[in-house]
């Protein structure tokens, strides 16, 4: 009977070495369990930032190739206004030649026979099909065949100023449409009281008499 309390003894301590050995995993779960929470958000976060960037990084693309469309765009306006006598800012023009390639001929104020009073126009003499361009921007108000003017586009200016393109061949614009400056808008022809091809070109400050158009030019900085 002596060894009962030795046996006792053994299993209660197997038994609580059982105890224990259970008890640790109970403890550490929670640990690891916080650890591994940790460590998937931080990986969210990773994931979140990466997006972000990767975002960024598009929109970045997107305007560069924005800007650089826009920068040949503004070289290729630049070169065409050029051909017509604008050589500063494509953004802050304001006024252009009506042709490439041409010739003076009839200035303004002349008399004579050709005319029934004095020449109320600028001519440029040019071959028939040259394009004729907007001198400055504004709205079609007329185009239609006008007596000794011939085939004729009026484009009225912000300010009210008309703009008179004479003697076309054809026209490529339409009564209310908005042209911008250098934008084509006919050919040259010789409809009309017309000795040869050439544009008979007036400016009417207000929609009234007409002034030199060579000195319109001028005045904003444009030497034909």
């Amino acid at each position: 009977m002596s060894s009962l309390p030795r046996r006792v003894g053994i299993v209660f301590a197997v038994v609580a070495a059982t105890v224990c050995l259970a008890a640790v995993p109970a403890e550490a779960a929670p640990e690891t369990s916080v650890r591994q929470g940790a460590q998937a958000e931080a990986l969210e976060q990773a994931i979140a930032v990466q997006e972000q960037l990767r975002e960024r990084q598009q929109t970045l693309l997107a305007l560069n190739r924005r800007a650089d469309a826009r920068d040949r765009a503004l070289l290729g306006r630049k070169a065409v206004l050029a051909t017509y006598g604008y050589h500063g800012d494509p953004e802050r023009v304001r006024a252009v030649l009506p042709l490439a390639s041409y010739r003076l001929s009839a200035g303004y104020g002349l008399t004579g026979p050709l005319w029934e009073a004095e020449h109320g126009g600028q001519d440029f003499s040019a071959s028939s099909g040259e394009p004729i361009v907007a001198i400055a921007a504004g709205t079609v108000t007329e185009v239609a065949y006008a007596g000794p003017y011939g085939l004729r586009t009026i484009v009225t200016l912000p300010d009210g100023t008309e703009v008179w393109y004479c003697h076309q061949a054809e026209t490529s614009v339409y009564a209310g449409q908005v042209v911008d400056v250098a934008e084509q808008i006919g050919t040259v022809g010789s409809t009309g009281n017309s000795t040869g091809p050439h544009l008979h070109l007036e400016v009417r400050p207000g929609a009234g008499g007409p002034t030199d158009p060579l000195a319109w030019l001028s005045a904003e900085g444009i030497t034909p």
